[in-house]
């Protein structure tokens, strides 16, 4: 299907969310309530944010200063790692409320899964099916759970995430968790889909763009697109974040081919929190 600016996916418990986002990790202050304003009043409508970002307050002030209204605006915060359990996600989730103004969240995920306690996991994702149930989360998923791990929560409840969010470009094409999410009804969203801006001088994509009059970042959007994969780049920049919009236009086979196989394999987002076999 061909897709734009105002294309949504529908979750697998019917709420839909917008194909474009817009990241907020490291905006900070005056910075990041403009970046959220000004997206919101260039198409975009879909704020992503989390309470490691430390952010939330000034999320909710950009929203609150734009011209739309709650219900035209998708927002997504992340429970963090040091909040997890059941009666720490309740009480983080009150604040996370009260920080981004509203009386509600559109989807609420587990930012990381905690390796060393999973049971705090599973306690977390019991107290978020409980919120949703409440109509205070419309969805909720997880983030950065490799297939090992989507297995054992699933194992230990019904309720399927309704998304996964993890790191996902070109130069790190997770096919079999991408085919996976799809084969559960779980929609994949990408962080860092344009890489950080590592690749911009990557010769192979540098082609692509020039063929269709575009530059390296929207190609790699572009292509996230094609998979049926969200995107949230992130950018406090006016200009990146209106270049970050236009990014709806047709790849082709021959495209799609050179853009599936690039490579090396990098992964950008690591560290000692992160899952094993990651």
């Amino acid at each position: 299907m061909k897709k734009n600016l105002l294309s949504t996916a529908t979750l697998n418990n019917g709420v839909e969310i917008p194909y474009l986002g817009l990241g907020t990790w490291l905006a900070r202050g005056q910075t990041c309530e403009h970046a959220v304003e000004y997206a919101l009043n260039h198409g975009y409508a879909h704020i992503d944010t989390a309470q490691e970002y430390g952010n939330e307050q000034q999320v909710g002030k950009g929203w609150k200063a734009s011209a739309k209204t709650r219900d035209e605006v998708f927002l997504t915060t992340k429970v963090r790692n040091a909040n997890q359990g059941y009666e720490s996600t309740k009480k983080s989730f009150e604040k996370s409320l009260t920080a981004l103004q509203t009386d509600y969240v559109d989807l609420m995920l587990i930012h990381w899964p905690n390796i060393k306690s999973f049971n705090r996991t599973l306690e977390t994702w019991q107290a978020l099916i409980e919120l949703n149930e409440k109509g205070l989360c419309r969805s909720i998923g997880v983030s950065n759970f490799t297939i090992p791990l989507m297995e054992k929560l699933l194992s230990e409840f019904d309720v399927v995430p309704a998304v996964n969010q993890v790191e996902f470009h070109n130069f790190l094409y997770q096919k079999e968790l991408l085919n996976y999410c799809r084969d559960k009804e779980i929609q994949l969203e990408a962080y860092s889909p344009i890489a950080r801006a590592k690749y911009t001088d990557n010769p192979q994509l540098q082609r692509v763009a020039k063929k269709h009059h575009k530059t390296v970042p929207q190609v790699m959007l572009a292509w996230c697109l094609h998979h049926d994969v969200i995107v949230i780049p992130k950018s406090v920049n006016e200009g990146r974040i209106k270049e970050n919009a236009a990014i709806f236009f047709e790849l082709d086979d021959e495209d799609m081919k050179v853009l599936n196989n690039l490579g090396p394999k990098t992964r950008l987002v690591d560290g000692a929190w992160a899952p094993p076999n990651w």
